[in-house]
């Protein structure tokens, strides 16, 4: 007697699908139930478990972003996506001043500063993507300009361009603001972070404080537990809230990385060689990863205090900002052009760039970048833009080629 493929039990099909391509475990699914049902349980499950920005492996963070509970399927199809540079392009809040705004994305909203002003805006699953009008503010546009902010669970901690920051609370609207730098010259609030009741500022050319936040009669405030002479452009509370990672705006060494402990306030010097870094992540508790002037991004093992793999852009651009995907995926905004380069941690290259169209002006850097699984956010001077990759209809821009060549002749 003859025996057929659908008689094979589920754990040898399993076997002979994952060697399939994609587009064969498509039409082979059709076939009949029994496929159908090995193919979507067994099959899309291990093959989009590790895909680059679409994957579902060990990143409980970035599902936080997700608007929509993809299927294993379609996160295959949003990764090819991704890889050809297949997406559709829409603007908002263009605005004729030039100003740079920061993102801050969770699942059902987008938060955006205008100003002195954070916006909220709902996201939706239909095709406008974000609601125009916001659904809260934070602040007022004529307050002095928000130059950082971050947010952890229902808290937001943001630093004004004077000097004062503020925190707002989303489930009761408490707002709180005060002056942590007072009257001095050139303080500037550059970033923020904080982590509970550990609260954190720095500025650019001043110092680097630490707080405690009490709250009294209903009123939160912020008292100063350490200050740090070294000021910064960039800086993160490491995973487990031990350690804080700040980058430089310029060091004439080129030591301008350094880690804080937040118990003593220690300050170690990192010898990654770079003059400044404009944005950082950490990639997990042992790893940092910078975007630098330099025109290159870096990952740096703090147990060796040294760059692990340098990664540089070919047309010799700063990186602005960072973009994690949690696992292998790091997007990094460029400083012109509107572009955004792709990288896959685990080649030497990058796989893909996306250039947002060109409307008001050729030569905007990317201030500030965003992501879920299937729409990219980015900050120009003029507006923000938002890449959805749910377009399979889209015409495909694919920039990855030419680095091959680029490097071929390097």
């Amino acid at each position: 007697k003859k025996m057929l493929l659908s008689d094979l039990d589920e754990y040898v099909l399993t076997i002979i699908f994952t060697k399939l391509s994609f587009d064969d475990l498509e039409k082979i699914s059709f076939l009949c139930k029994k496929f159908h049902f090995i193919i979507n349980k067994n099959v899309y499950q291990t093959k989009s478990k590790k895909l680059l920005m679409t994957g579902h492996h060990e990143r409980e963070v970035k599902f936080q972003r997700d608007l929509h509970n993809f299927t294993y399927r379609k996160r295959i199809k949003l990764y090819q996506n991704w890889r050809d540079g297949r997406y559709e392009e829409k603007s908002y809040f263009h605005h004729k001043i030039m100003y740079i705004s920061q993102i801050v994305l969770d699942s059902n909203f987008l938060y955006m500063t205008h100003g002195g002003q954070i916006r909220q805006h709902n996201r939706t699953r239909k095709n406008y993507l974000l609601k125009w009008n916001s659904c809260n503010t934070i602040g007022k546009t004529k307050d002095s300009d928000i130059t950082w902010f971050t947010k952890n669970k229902q808290i937001i901690f943001a630093g004004r361009n004077d000097g004062t920051c503020f925190i707002y609370d989303e489930s009761n609207g408490s707002f709180d603001e005060q002056s942590v730098y007072g009257n001095q010259k050139n303080d500037s609030i550059t970033a923020v972070d904080f982590h509970e009741d550990f609260f954190l500022t720095t500025t650019r050319t001043g110092s680097t404080k630490f707080f405690r936040k009490y709250t009294e009669l209903g009123v939160s405030a912020l008292e100063e537990q350490r200050k740090i002479d070294d000021s910064y452009q960039t800086v993160k509370l490491c995973p487990n809230y031990t350690r804080i990672a700040a980058g430089k705006y310029h060091d004439k060494n080129k030591m301008a990385l350094n880690l804080i402990d937040v118990e003593t306030g220690h300050v170690k010097v990192l010898q990654s060689r770079t003059h400044a870094i404009y944005h950082l992540l950490w990639k997990d508790e042992n790893c940092i990863m910078t975007g630098n002037f330099d025109t290159t991004f870096r990952i740096i093992d703090c147990r060796t205090g040294r760059d692990e793999a340098v990664y540089y852009d070919p047309y010799d651009a700063s990186v602005y900002c960072l973009d994690y995907d949690g696992l292998y995926g790091v997007l990094c905004g460029m400083k012109y052009h509107f572009r955004v380069n792709l990288y896959d941690i685990r080649k030497p290259i990058c796989v893909q760039m996306y250039f947002s169209s060109r409307k008001y002006t050729n030569y905007s850097p990317v201030y500030s970048l965003a992501s879920d699984c299937s729409q990219l956010f980015l900050v120009t001077d003029h507006d923000l833009r938002i890449l959805n990759f749910d377009a399979d209809w889209a015409k495909s821009k694919d920039y990855s080629e030419p680095y091959y060549f680029f490097f071929k002749k390097k």
